[in-house]
C-alpha cells in the first residue's frame, strides 16, 4: 500500500501531537515509509499506556517541574510532607478552550488548589514537554543518527471539531510558544485526521497479506462512518450543589430537606434514603423537582438519618452526607437542678440548672416565686443556666428555682433554699476551702466561647476568702499572656473566647487559703467539624491495573471514615482494601467504574467527597504489534523457565530465565484467581516477581509476557499455582470494647468470632503497658475485668479465639488508659534552707514516675513554727515548680515544713518534716561568700548533673548567685552564672569517657567567693534499650532468585497461625555484606515491608549477605530476629580487565607478552581470558584474531608470529561460568624491526572503537568453560608463561580474501581456456568455408 500512495509531506518526519483533556501523547512516521507509525510507551506504576496524563506541575515561581505520571508522583510526594502548597498542579485544563466566546490571550486557568495562572503558559509548557520528549526518544532510539543542527520535522496538532477559531488560534500560539515554528505547524481536526486514516487503513491478521487493503474505502464514492468515542474516556460531572442539614422540627409542622444536584449529563434520578433504606414517596413525603424532600406533617415516625441519592443511568450514583431529623421535646427530668446551700454572709452562692430537650431550652431564675433579674450588682445570671450571688447579703437568703423553656413547653425545677450558716465556732480556727460550684467536662465546637464555672468558700484565720487560680495541664494560667481570650469571670469562673484546638486540655480550679487548698478539674474538649486535608481525585485506569483514591480527614474527635460506590457501602475484600488514608482497588474490571465517595463523620456532622473511576479496556498486549522503533519488527521472545520459587498462603514468588538476546527491557506479569473476574498485573525489569495479597488454598492462573521499547512478545509463559492451605482457625472476635473502671482495673468485653470454624475452646487476652512486658491470660467467657493494673497507664489489649486447630486471628489492638489516682509517694530530694531572717527556701523533685499516678498539677507545702498547736499555714504551687520561698516569717524561729504532690484526685503522702531556723539578723555583704559546703556530681555519657549546698549559713553572708565552671582536664574552660535559688545544674554536650574538672563558687556584690573543686568522668556512650513488649519474627528464611535478588520470608508469632495482618504493623529488614559482619561493621541497608516477606533487589552478584528483621507496631518495636545468611548467584563480569600492558619478548621481534589485571567486578570466579588483536582497528570485532587463556588465574599471554615493524591493536575480555564481560580499552603496540630495534607501546591517538556495553562474545557455540580459541591455548613460551601460539591464528577476513582470490584465478583460467578453444574452432570453420 505504501508503494501505491505517496506522502504529500515535504519534511522527512511528520509528528502528530494529541493534546487531550485527560491524556496526551505523540506519534511520528517517516514520509518515505509513512504507513509505519512510531509511538511511545509511558509508564506510571504498573500501568503502561500510549499516552501520559495531561497533568502539569510547576514550582512556586511557575517554572516547569514535570508532566504526566511523573507530575502526579512528584505532587503526591510533596503532599505527604506538606510541601505542595506553593506548587501549581494543573489537570483537565484543556476544557477552558471550549468557551470560545469568552476566550482571550490573557485568560487564566485554575490549578488544583485554586491558584490562577495564564493559560497560555500552561499550554506552552505542556506542548514543549511533549516536543522535547519526542526529540529525546528519536535520538535515544537512534532513528536519526549523527543529526547536526535541528531535525527537520512537520508537526500536526489535532483539535476537536467543535472548537471555534479563537480556540484554534490559542492552541497555535501556545505551540509557537513551545518552540514549534509557524511554518512547521498544521492544526488538524480530530475527526478529519481519523477519516484520512480510515481511508488508508490496513486490515491485518495472520491469514491475510499485510499489504492488503481490505477496508475498501480508497475508492471514490465509498461511504463510511467515523465515530468519535472520546466521551467514553472522560469524566462525567455529578456533584451536589446543596446537601441536607440537621433539623429539629415540632410535631405537626412541615419541613424541607434540601438537595440540589449538578450534572453535565442531564437531570439524574433522585431517591431519598432514611436510615439506610429507600424512602417511599406519598402525600406526606413529596419529592420536589430540584431533588429536595418535603415532609408535610412531621411526627415521631419521621425521626432518623436522611440522605439524598442521585443516579445517572449507565454512569453511577452519588449519595449525600447524613442529615438528622429530630422532633422537638422537653423532658420532665432535669440534667442539673439547684441544690440547698447554707453559707455565711459575704460568701459566694452558686446554683446550676440544665434541662433536657431539643432545641436546647432557655433558663430563667425565680426567687421566692418572683422572676429574678441581675439588676443587683452582686447577682450574675449566666446564659449557661448558672446563677451566681457574690457576696451574699442578708436579703439574698430565700427560696430559688429555675424554669427551662423551648418551643415545646416550659418546666420548673425543684425548690432550693439559700440559708445563713449560724455556726460561728470555726471563725477563730479558720475553715479550709470548699467548693459551691466546680467545673464540669465540656465539649464545645471550635470558634465558640464557654465558661468553666468555679466558686469556693472558707474563711481562714485572717478572715480572708479563698483565692482562686486556674491551671491548664498543671501549669498556672498567666492571663496577661492570653491576649484577652481567657479571663476570670465573677467569683472565679474561667471564660474562654473563640476556643481553638490548642485550648483543649485539663483545667484545674484551685482554691487556696492559709488553712489548705483544694482542686477541682474538668476536661475541655474542642470539637472540630470533619474537613478534608486530601480529597480523592477522579481516576482513569486500565483493566487489570489498580486504582488508588487518597482521602485524608481531620477533625476532633477523629472522623469515622467510610467509603461508598455508587451510593452503596463498599464491601472490602482481598482486592478492595480500605486503609487509614486511601482506598486501593486491585485487578480492575469494567464493573468497578462508577462514583466513589469518601465520607467522614463525627458528632458535629458529616462530609463527603466524590471521585469518579473510569476503567478503560486494557489492550496493551496488542496495541503495538504493528509498530516498532528503528525498523525492528521482531518482538522479544516469550519468557522461558517460568517457575514458582516460593509458594505461601498469601504470596507467590516467581522466577524465569533472563532473555539471552538482550532485546527485552521488561516483563509484565498477569495473574487471576480461578473463578474470579479480576486479573491483576505488574511490571518488572527483573526475571522475578512476588505476587502479594493472595487468598490461601486458591489456584492462580499466571502469565508472563516480555516487552522491549515498544513491543510485547507474541506469546507468553503460563502456569497455575495453588497457594498453601490455611489452618482452620477462628476469625477475629468482634466488637471488642475496653473501658477503664478504676485506677487499677479495665473491663474488656467482646463478641464471638463470625467464623469460629469449629468450637471455641477459650480466648487468649493479651495486654501490655508502655513500660512493661506483655501478659497473656486465658478467658472462657467473653468478658474479663483486668485488675492489679497501674494507675494512669496506657494499656494495649487484644483478644484471640482458640479452637481445636489452634489460635485464630487477633482483634485489632485497643488502647485505653486507667484512671488517675493520688500520688503514692511523696516528692523526692526535698530540702529546706535559710534564705534570710524572714524567709526560707524549699526545694524538691517530683515523686518517682511510676508513683505519680497521674499528671502532677501542683505541690502543697504545709509549714508552721516549732511548738505551734495549730496546723500552721498551707501554700500550693504549680505542677512545674521545684522551688518555693516562704516569706514574712518570724526572725530567729525554727519552722517545720512538709510537702506533698497533687493530682486531680488529691494530695499524696507528705515528706518527712524538714526543719530550718531563720536568721536573727539580715545577712552581711561587706565580704565575699565562703565556698559551698558540698558539691555532688552525677556523670552521664554526654552530661554531668552538678548539685551543691550553700556556704555555711552561720557566716551570715549574702549570696546573690553562683558561678559554675568546667573544663576537660582543666577548670573553668567554660562558665555559667546562675541565680541564688539555683543549686542544681546539668552540663550538656560533653564528650563520653572524659574527665572534667568542676568548680562552684558563690558570689555577691563584693565579688566571687572561694572555690569548691571536684572532678567527674563521663560514662561510655551507650544506646539505652527500653523494654520492648513485641517478640521478634522467627523462622527467617532466604531464597536466592538471581545474581541480584534474594527473597526473605519469616513468621510473626503474635498474629496466629493464619499469618494475616490486620493492623498497621510493618517489618524492617536490615542487611549487610557478610564481610562487614566479620569486621563488626554496622553499615546496614534497610527495607520496610508490610507483608511477611521481602523482595530485595540490586544486590551484588556472587556476594554473601547477612539478614535479620524486626517488627514495628505503633511505638512498640521488637528486637531483631536471629540472623540468616545467603549468597547471590554469579553473573557475567561487570567490568573489563585493567592495566593491559604489552612487553616485548627478548630476542624475538615477532612476539609480545601481554600482561593485565583482573576485572574490579568479576561477579564470580574468572575462568579465562580472551585476547583480541588486529592491524586494522576499523574492522568489525569478529574479524580480529582471538587467542584464549583458559586459566582464570593467568594474567598474561604471549602472542607470537607477528609481523615486524607493524602496528597492532589489542583488547582483553574476561569470562566466568555465566559468560563474557566487557572488553578492555584498546592498547596500541608496534612490533620492533627485524633487527630488534624500535617498536613499543603507542599512545591511542586514533578514534576509539567502542565495544558497546558488555563485550561481544566471539562467534562460538561451545561452553565458555571448555572453549579453546586461536590455536594451541595450552602452549608455553620459553619463559614459562602460559599463552597462545598464533600459528593457526589467521584472521577470518584474510582467509576469505585468499579463498576468493584462488577461486577467482581459477575461474579466469577456465574462461581463457574456453575462449582459446572457441577461437581455434571458429578459425578452423572459416578455413573450411574458404576452401569450399
Amino acid at each position: 500500500m505504501e508503494k501505491s500512495i505517496t506522502s504529500k509531506c515535504k519534511k522527512p518526519i511528520v509528528v502528530a501531537i494529541d493534546f487531550g483533556t485527560t491524556f496526551s501523547g505523540y506519534a511520528f512516521s517517516f514520509s518515505q515509509n509513512w504507513g509505519k507509525v512510531y509511538t511511545n510507551h509511558w509508564q506510571g506504576g504498573s500501568l503502561i499506556s500510549h499516552k501520559a496524563p495531561t497533568v502539569l506541575l510547576l514550582d512556586s515561581k511557575a517554572e516547569f517541574v514535570s508532566f504526566g505520571y511523573e507530575a502526579e508522583d512528584k505532587y503526591a510526594t510533596l503532599a505527604e510532607s506538606g510541601a505542595h502548597k506553593d506548587y501549581y498542579l494543573f489537570q483537565r485544563f484543556k476544557m477552558i478552550l471550549h468557551q470560545d466566546e469568552a476566550l482571550h490571550r490573557k485568560i487564566k486557568c485554575k490549578d488544583l488548589s485554586g491558584k490562577m495562572l495564564e493559560a497560555i503558559k500552561v499550554f506552552s509548557y505542556s506542548i514543549r514537554f511533549l516536543k522535547d520528549h519526542l526529540m529525546e526518544e528519536i535520538k535515544k532510539c537512534m532513528i536519526i543518527q549523527e543529526a547536526e543542527g535541528e531535525v527537520d520535522l512537520e508537526y500536526v496538532l489535532t483539535v476537536p471539531a467543535i472548537w471555534g477559531d479563537k480556540a484554534k488560534m490559542f492552541m497555535r500560539e501556545a505551540a509557537v510558544g513551545a518552540g514549534i515554528k509557524k511554518e512547521d505547524l498544521i492544526i488538524a481536526l480530530e475527526p478529519e485526521a481519523a477519516s484520512i486514516y480510515c481511508q488508508h487503513l490496513q486490515f491485518e491478521n495472520e491469514e491475510q497479506d499485510l499489504s492488503a487493503t481490505a477496508m475498501g474505502v480508497v475508492k471514490p464514492g465509498t461511504k463510511y462512518m467515523v465515530v468519535d468515542l472520546g466521551a467514553t474516556t472522560s469524566f462525567t460531572e455529578l456533584t451536589f450543589l446543596e446537601e441536607p442539614s440537621d433539623l429539629v422540627v415540632s410535631r405537626g409542622n412541615a419541613v424541607t430537606l434540601h438537595c440540589s444536584i449538578q450534572s453535565e449529563a442531564g437531570m439524574p434520578n433522585v431517591v431519598w434514603m432514611k436510615d439506610g433504606k429507600p424512602l417511599g414517596l406519598d402525600d406526606q413525603n413529596i419529592l420536589w423537582p430540584n431533588g429536595s424532600l418535603h415532609i408535610t406533617n412531621v411526627d415521631g415516625s419521621n425521626r432518623g438519618l436522611y440522605q439524598c441519592m442521585a443516579t445517572l443511568p449507565q454512569t453511577g450514583a452519588i449519595i449525600s452526607r447524613f442529615a438528622s431529623l429530630h422532633t422537638a421535646y422537653l423532658s420532665r427530668n432535669f440534667i442539673r437542678e439547684p441544690q440547698d446551700l447554707k453559707i455565711y454572709l459575704q460568701e459566694v452562692a452558686m446554683f446550676e440548672c440544665e434541662g433536657d430537650g431539643l432545641p436546647a431550652p432557655n433558663v430563667t431564675w425565680y426567687k421566692d416565686n418572683s422572676l429574678l433579674r441581675d439588676f443587683k450588682p452582686n447577682i450574675l445570671v449566666y446564659p449557661d443556666g448558672v446563677l451566681e450571688i457574690n457576696p451574699v447579703e442578708f436579703s439574698d437568703f430565700g427560696t430559688y428555682y429555675c424554669q427551662v423553656e423551648n418551643t415545646e413547653r416550659a418546666r420548673s425545677s425543684r425548690l432550693a433554699k439559700l440559708e445563713q450558716n449560724g455556726n460561728t465556732d470555726s471563725f477563730d480556727d479558720g475553715t479550709a476551702p470548699w467548693f459551691v460550684a466546680t467545673p464540669r467536662d465540656t465539649s464545645i465546637p471550635e470558634g465558640s466561647s464557654t465558661i468553666l464555672f468555679c466558686g469556693a468558700n472558707g474563711f481562714d484565720t485572717l478572715r480572708k476568702k479563698p483565692e482562686i487560680t486556674w491551671l491548664k495541664d498543671g501549669e498556672t494560667i498567666i492571663f496577661n499572656s492570653t491576649q484577652g481570650r481567657l479571663k476570670l469571670k465573677g467569683a472565679g469562673s474561667l471564660q474562654i473566647f473563640n476556643v481553638q484546638p490548642f485550648d483543649a486540655g485539663t483545667y484545674s480550679c484551685r482554691s487556696n487559703n492559709l488553712e489548705d487548698s483544694i482542686d477541682a478539674e474538668a476536661t475541655l474538649t474542642v470539637l472540630v467539624r470533619p474537613h478534608f486535608e486530601t480529597k480523592p481525585q477522579s481516576v482513569m485506569a486500565y483493566e487489570k491495573t489498580e486504582a488508588i483514591f487518597n482521602c485524608k480527614l481531620k477533625g476532633s474527635p477523629a472522623p469515622e471514615v467510610r467509603w461508598t460506590k455508587d451510593g452503596l457501602p463498599l464491601q472490602e475484600s482481598n482486592y478492595i482494601i480500605e486503609n487509614e488514608d486511601h482506598l486501593r482497588i486491585m485487578g480492575l474490571v469494567t464493573s468497578d467504574s462508577g462514583y466513589y465517595q469518601c465520607h467522614g463523620s463525627n458528632e458535629l456532622g458529616s462530609i463527603q467527597a466524590i471521585a469518579q473511576l473510569v476503567v478503560l479496556p486494557n489492550t496493551l498486549a496488542t496495541l503495538t504489534d504493528r509498530y516498532s522503533y528503528g525498523g525492528q519488527r521482531s518482538p522479544p521472545s516469550k519468557p522461558t523457565g517460568l517457575a514458582a520459587a516460593i509458594v505461601s498462603k498469601r504470596f507467590i514468588t516467581l522466577r524465569w530465565d533472563k532473555d539471552g538476546d538482550g532485546g527485552t527491557t521488561g516483563y509484565t506479569v498477569f495473574w487471576r484467581e480461578q473463578g474470579s473476574l479480576r486479573e491483576r498485573m505488574l511490571n518488572t525489569t527483573q526475571p522475578e516477581a512476588t505476587l502479594q495479597r493472595l487468598n490461601p488454598d486458591s489456584r492462580y492462573q499466571i502469565q508472563v509476557r516480555a516487552f522491549n521499547s515498544v513491543q510485547y512478545s507474541w506469546s507468553y509463559a503460563s502456569m497455575e499455582v495453588d497457594t498453601e492451605k490455611d489452618v482452620a482457625v477462628p476469625s477475629p472476635p468482634v466488637n471488642i470494647r475496653v473501658t477503664p473502671q478504676s485506677p487499677e482495673s479495665i473491663l474488656v468485653t467482646w463478641d464471638p468470632p463470625l467464623q469460629p470454624k469449629g468450637q471455641i475452646l477459650k480466648y487468649l487476652l493479651s495486654y501490655e503497658d508502655s513500660h512493661g512486658s506483655p501478659k497473656q491470660i486465658e478467658v472462657l467467657d467473653t468478658r474479663k475485668l483486668l485488675t492489679g493494673l497501674m494507675a494512669f497507664r496506657t494499656y494495649t489489649i487484644r483478644v484471640v479465639a482458640v479452637n481445636e486447630n489452634g489460635e485464630g486471628m487477633s482483634t485489632r489492638e485497643m488502647t485505653t488508659k486507667t484512671y488517675s489516682d493520688k500520688p503514692s509517694e511523696p516528692p523526692q530530694n526535698a530540702t529546706l534552707e535559710t534564705a534570710s531572717s524572714t524567709s526560707l527556701i524549699v526545694r524538691w523533685e517530683p515523686p518517682p514516675r511510676e508513683h505519680q499516678n497521674g499528671k502532677i498539677t501542683g505541690y502543697k507545702i504545709r509549714y508552721k513554727m516549732k511548738g505551734a498547736s495549730r496546723n500552721g499555714a498551707t501554700v500550693t504551687t504549680d505542677g512545674n515548680r521545684r522551688l518555693y520561698a516562704l516569706t514574712n516569717l518570724e526572725k530567729m524561729t525554727e519552722y517545720q515544713v512538709r510537702i506533698s504532690a497533687l493530682t486531680v484526685n488529691g494530695s499524696g503522702p507528705l515528706t518527712p518534716k524538714l526543719k530550718a531556723t531563720t536568721y536573727e539578723d539580715d545577712l552581711d555583704e561587706s565580704r565575699v561568700p565562703d565556698a559551698p559546703r558540698t558539691v555532688t556530681v552525677t556523670p552521664h555519657a554526654t552530661s554531668i548533673r552538678v548539685s551543691w549546698t550553700t556556704p555555711p549559713p552561720e557566716k551570715k553572708i549574702v549570696v546573690r548567685g553562683y558561678v559554675l565552671g568546667w573544663g576537660k582536664g582543666v577548670p573553668d574552660s567554660k562558665k555559667k552564672v546562675l541565680g541564688p535559688d539555683t543549686q542544681i545544674y546539668t552540663i550538656e554536650n560533653l564528650i563520653p569517657s572524659s574527665e572534667y574538672v568542676i568548680t562552684v563558687r558563690a558570689m555577691n556584690n563584693k565579688g566571687e567567693g572561694l572555690t569548691r573543686y571536684t572532678t567527674a568522668i563521663t560514662t561510655k556512650e551507650s544506646v539505652e534499650e527500653r523494654l520492648i513488649p513485641l517478640f521478634p519474627p522467627v523462622g527467617l528464611k532466604t531464597m536466592v532468585l538471581s545474581s541480584s535478588t534474594i527473597v526473605l520470608t519469616w513468621t510473626d508469632t503474635s498474629i496466629g497461625p493464619s499469618q494475616k495482618l490486620l493492623d498497621n504493623r510493618y517489618y524492617t529488614v536490615r542487611y549487610r555484606l557478610a564481610t562487614e559482619a566479620e569486621n563488626d561493621n554496622n553499615r546496614y541497608w534497610y527495607l520496610n515491608s508490610t507483608d511477611l516477606n521481602a523482595h530485595i533487589d540490586h544486590l551484588r552478584p556472587n556476594t554473601k549477605y547477612e539478614f535479620d528483621v524486626k517488627i514495628t507496631k505503633g511505638r512498640s518495636v521488637s528486637p531483631w530476629s536471629m540472623k540468616e545468611s545467603n549468597k547471590t548467584m554469579e553473573d557475567v563480569p561487570a567490568t573489563a580487565p585493567v592495566d593491559l600492558t604489552p612487553v616485548p619478548k627478548k630476542n624475538d621481534p615477532r612476539a609480545v607478552i601481554m600482561n593485565w589485571q583482573p576485572p574490579a567486578k568479576p561477579n564470580g570466579q574468572i575462568t579465562g581470558y580472551l585476547v583480541f588483536y588486529t592491524t586494522d582497528p576499523k574492522q568489525d570485532l569478529r574479524e580480529w584474531v582471538v587467542d584464549g587463556v583458559l586459566e582464570g588465574d593467568e594474567l598474561s599471554a604471549t602472542i607470537k608470529r607477528l609481523t615486524p615493524s607493524t602496528t597492532y591493536y589489542f583488547k582483553v575480555q574476561a569470562r566466568n561460568s555465566k559468560g563474557y564481560g566487557p572488553l578492555s580499552e584498546t592498547v596500541i603496540y608496534k612490533t620492533p624491526q627485524a633487527d630488534g630495534s624500535g617498536g613499543g607501546q603507542i599512545d591511542p591517538e586514533y578514534p576509539r572503537i567502542s565495544p558497546g556495553g558488555k563485550g561481544t562474545m566471539p562467534d562460538l557455540s561451545e561452553d565458555p568453560k571448555k572453549t579453546s580459541v586461536g590455536g594451541n591455548g595450552n602452549s608455553r613460551d620459553s619463559e614459562g608463561r602460559r599463552g597462545s601460539n598464533s600459528e593457526s591464528g589467521l584472521p577470518t577476513g584474510i582467509m576469505n580474501i585468499i579463498i576468493a582470490s584462488v577461486v577467482g584465478a581459477a575461474f579466469c583460467v577456465i574462461i581463457i581456456v574456453i575462449a582459446v578453444i572457441y577461437c581455434k574452432r571458429r578459425d578452423n570453420e572459416q578455413r573450411l568455408k574458404r576452401q569450399d
